[in-house]
């Protein structure tokens, strides 16, 4: 799995909102970082290591200001 700007493999799960969380994992794609460049990016399919229902639980909660 690599960015889609920088191709760094470089990737984390995206911080969530609470509501964010219910959404995308409802709609299958999981929500990534690129520490490289900081992309945010989505993600599903075969490349993707990650249920999005369990991607939605383990990501870092998003914090007011950061």
């Amino acid at each position: 799995m690599n960015c889609f700007r920088c191709d760094s493999e470089d990737l984390v799960l995206a911080a969530l909102w609470p509501q964010d969380r219910k959404t995308y994992a409802s709609i299958g794609i999981v929500m990534r970082l690129c520490r490289n460049c900081g992309l945010e990016q989505n993600h599903c399919g075969d490349d993707e290591p990650l249920d999005p229902a369990r991607a939605a639980e383990e990501a870092p909660a998003h914090q007011v200001g950061g």
